[in-house]
This record gives structure tokens, sequence and C-alpha cells, in this order.
């Protein structure tokens, strides 16, 4: 085993690898399957194969699908060599491969289910969610039926139980068992986090922990050792969980097992230390969302003085004493000799290293400009929704949000064209004539009753229901970008062409909302004087009164 150095070992991560796709094998197994056999991190979705394996009933089709690169190989190839299944059921473990050079991945499909038709054993297939709609698009006339029931499952929304079944068929999909959740201590992935502790647990039987350290003594200086110390850090494996996180909810990225272990490998082996590969743009999708959140991006008083008095050189011997904390970690850093991106290589350690102690701890200086407060709030409201039982407390907390930060934020976005309505309250613009600006009052006020009795919450998001006097709105759904837009909008931002796709929500909104004043039996005036004036329609009378500016 110590003949494998640490840059070989770490080989098993890449997509490139062998390794990354499961297929059945006779082969002898050797070291290089005993370290990706260490990886190994069973998956909430296979446990619930599992258990339903166990009464599936004969003639019964079980789809396990999902995107390339989540591990349906590899959990079906891991049923298939189970005593429990191998002869209690028939196995397709990729639907996109057929069984000839000239037929279809679908002329394949038709005849496995030709020849299931024959058979009592129920047939278990690993299948893309594309291939699954191209199926059922293109399948043979006489599986109609298996179509028909695809197209259901692709058509409907699925919220509730898993799996789901219609007529003969189970549905399993990676996309109903999320590798992430909101968590209130901020534990994000316990499938990441355990992954990782496979990969860098400091035990005698980690064979990667003691490839490493077989490394460490006889090349210290290899990059690929001090990413790999790092790596060893919790706090440092929090970090990274945090940024997937916020990859999969501002940026809708999908996180399959194969990208991840490839994620992994570009920060272990990328071209410098792992802070700088993280956002080092790279083939893998999750490198390239995340360079986004480029902490050296960030411009502070206080980060920008660090940068300008690091690059001129001047004497800090705070920072001095923290350099050499760094020596056992395998990192340097040449004071006598700066390199151009030096200092956003040490920002970019800072805010890798904010939940871990080292040295005289010079990087917490800046952890206040690091903090995820607003990911934090969000995963608040999540759980305020989620948990919602209409008790004193909870309806406080909640009402903070929805009045100050949701409905102020939709306000201040709709009368963003009448900044005389900044003070006004419940007062929403409708349009201008003449130099004249229209508004009517408006009382936007949370649908508590539907709070409490609708499933509010999403994986990714979460609902909310608003009432226009005593009529209820539909559902908007609330993604970490609108929550941010919304934030930006109560601290006096004005919105712009990059914040296109929450805009549309809350146009759609907006709308909603006007539609509803339009109804109103009162509108105000304002022609840009000091002065409004009011007209109100009572007993059938219209009466016009004026406002002080």
């Amino acid at each position: 085993m110590s003949a494998i150095t640490l840059r070989q070992a770490l080989g098993v991560l890449a997509k490139s690898s062998s390794f990354s796709v499961t297929t059945e094998s006779h082969r002898q197994k050797d070291e290089f399957d005993k370290l990706k056999e260490q990886l190994f991190v069973k998956q909430e979705i296979e446990t619930g194969l599992q258990r339903y394996l166990q009464f599936a009933k004969p003639g019964g089709v079980i789809f396990l699908c999902g995107s390339s690169g989540d591990g349906k190989s590899e959990i079906l190839t891991r049923c298939k060599s189970d005593k429990r299944y191998q002869h209690k059921f028939s196995f397709h473990l990729d639907a996109t491969h057929s069984f000839g050079p000239r037929q279809s991945a679908i002329d394949a499909l038709n005849d496995l289910f030709d020849e299931h038709n024959q058979q009592a054993c129920p047939l278990l297939i690993g299948i893309n969610t594309g291939m699954l709609a191209n199926f059922a698009r293109e399948g043979a006339e006489r599986h109609q039926v298996i179509r028909s029931t695809i197209d259901s499952f692709l058509s409907i929304k699925q919220e509730g139980s898993r799996p789901y079944q219609l007529a003969n068929c189970s549905f399993f999909d990676f996309e109903h068992y999320p590798k992430f959740q909101f968590d209130e201590n901020k534990h994000y992935s316990s499938f990441i986090k355990s992954l990782l502790i496979n990969l860098t647990r400091n035990e005698d039987d980690n064979l990667f922990q003691f490839i490493f350290r077989s490394d460490e003594l006889k090349k210290p200086n290899l990059t690929e050792v001090a990413n790999f110390k790092l790596l060893c850090m919790p706090g440092i494996q929090d970090v990274l969980i945090t940024q997937l996180f916020k990859a999969r909810l501002i940026k809708d990225q999908f996180v399959t097992t194969r990208t991840l272990l490839d994620f992994l490998h570009h920060l272990l082996m990328g071209p410098g230390y792992l802070f700088d590969n993280l956002f080092t743009v790279a083939e893998n999708d999750l490198i390239k969302k995340i360079s986004d959140f480029d902490p050296a991006r960030l411009h502070t008083y206080e980060l920008d003085q660090f940068i300008l008095r690091y690059e001129l050189g001047l004497v800090d011997s705070d920072l001095d004493d923290f350099l050499t904390a760094l020596e056992p970690l395998h990192i340097k850093f040449d004071r006598q000799c700066v390199k151009p991106g030096d200092a956003s290589s040490l920002i970019r350690l800072f805010w890798l290293l904010q939940h871990e102690s080292l040295g005289n701890n010079y990087h917490r200086k800046f952890s206040a400009f690091f903090n995820e407060s607003l990911l934090e709030r969000y995963s608040e409201i999540w759980h305020l929704h989620k948990n919602y039982t209409a008790n004193s407390e909870q309806k406080k907390l909640l009402s903070r949000f929805y009045v100050f930060e949701l409905i102020a934020g939709i306000q201040r976005y709709a009368n963003r064209k009448a900044p005389e309505l900044s003070m006004q309250k419940e007062e929403f613009f409708l349009g201008e004539f003449g130099g004249v600006k229209i508004t009517a009052p408006v009382e936007v006020k949370p649908d508590w009753d539907t709070i409490r009795n609708k499933h509010t919450v999403h994986p990714t998001g979460f609902d909310v229901y608003l009432k226009v006097g005593e009529t209820p709105l539909s559902p908007v759904y609330v993604g970490l970008n609108l929550f941010e837009l919304l934030h930006k909008l109560n601290n006096g931002y004005r919105p712009n062409k990059y914040d296109k796709n929450s805009i549309v929500l809350l146009d759609e909104l907006v709308e909603l909302i006007t539609e509803q004043a339009k109804s109103s039996s009162e509108i105000k005036f304002y022609d840009g004087g000091l002065r409004g004036y009011r007209a109100k329609v009572e007993d059938d009378m219209i009466t016009i009164s004026g406002m002080e500016g």
C-alpha cells in the first residue's frame, strides 16, 4: 500500500477515473477498489429502495431514476450482488445502454418490457430522467400502459409519499431525496459530511490517511499534502458544505455524487492551494458556480486596507506570526517576495479558516465579513414555516418577516417610481398619467390560516401566503435569490438586469396586488407639488379632498 502515492490514491475521485462509473466486473479487486469502497456513504434513497424491495410484488417494474452521475449504477450493482435480491429480481443497470451496436436504448427498453411480461420477477431499472421522458414519448405502442404511467410520474410534482406508485410501476427519484437540508445547527448536508469524514478521518484503518502520512513524511512540500491536511479540518469541511448548499439554492445546481467527488479531486489536486482551487475555473460544474462566491471579491475598508498593506510590504508582526503558524500545514507565503494574487489568496485562506483556531488567530479579525447571515436568516424563516402551529411566539416571529421584510420589500419595489410614497404604509403605486401619479390604499397581510394548513416548505425554499384585505392571493415561492433581493430592497437597493429571475416573481406578485387595489373605494393623486388629493366613493358620491404633502 505504501507504494501508492497520495496523488494516485486521490485519482479515484476524478470523473475521468475508471472508478467514476460502477459496472459489473469479475476482475480481481486491488487497493484502488478498497480506496473507493472506503468512501462509501449509504444514501437515504438506497435505504428506502432496499426496504421496498422486501415487499415488491411479482411482475412489478421499479425505476431508479435521476441525473447522470448520481449513483444509480452503484446502488443497483450492490443490489444485484446481494443474495437477498439477486435471484428475486431482474436487473437493467443503465437504460441509456442497448444490447447491441444496431439497437437504440429505446429499442432495448421495448425488448426488456417484452421479456418482462413473461416473467414473474419484478424488474429493477436504473434510468436517467431524460431517458424516461424519451421512452414515454417514443416507446412502442404495445407498452402504452407503462408510457402513460411514466407520463403521470413526470407530470405530478411529488411533495409527499416516496416512492411514487401507479399501476404496477414504482419510481424512486433522486430529486425526492435531497442531499441538503436546512438545519438550525448549520449542518446542511449529513451525506457530504459523512463522505468527507470517510476521506479524511484520522484513524489507522483509513487508507487515505495512511497514504497521506507516508507522503507527508517523504515529500511535505507537495501541494496535495497541504490541501489534504486542510480538508481534514472540520471547520473547513463545514465552510465547503455551506458553499455547495448556496450553489444549490442560488444557482439551482443539482449535486450528484460523481460531480461531488470530482469537485473534491479538483480542490485537492488542482494547480494551487485548496483555497485558490475552490475559485479557479475548471471543468467541474460545482467549481463554475461556486467561483461567484469568491471572498476575494468582497470590498470592505478593512479587507482593502489589508491588501494594500500586504502588497506594499508594510510591517505587520501579527501577520508574520500567523504565517509562521501556517508552516506545519505546509502552506507558505513569502513576504519578502510578494507575488501578484498573494493578498487575495490570504483573504481566501482567512475565509476558509473562519471556524478554526490557528496560531494567534489573525484570520479572525476578518470573520465578521465572511458570515452567512443571509443564509442563516433564510433557514430560520424556512423552519418557522415548516413548524408553524399558530402558537403566539411562532406567529410573532413569522409576522416580523411578513410585515418588515416581505410586504415592506414588495411595497418598496411596487412604489420605486413614486418616491413620494416612501413614508406611506399600505399605499401602492398604480400608474402615472400626465405627470400625475395615482395610488390606492392596500392592506396586504399574511394569510395565517393557509400558512398553518398548507404544506409551505420545499427542499430549497418555501411558499408565502398573503391576502389583500380578505382576498387570498396565489402562493409565491421564495427562493434564496428572491429572499436576498427583498433584503436589498429594504436597504435602498434598486434592481437591475442581473436580478431578472427574481424580478419576474415580484412583478407577478405586484400585479396581483394592484389588480385588487384597483377595486378600492379610494384613490390618491400626487402631482409632484406639495399637495396631493384624495378621491373617495361613499354612498354613490365621489368626494375630493386635499392632503398635506
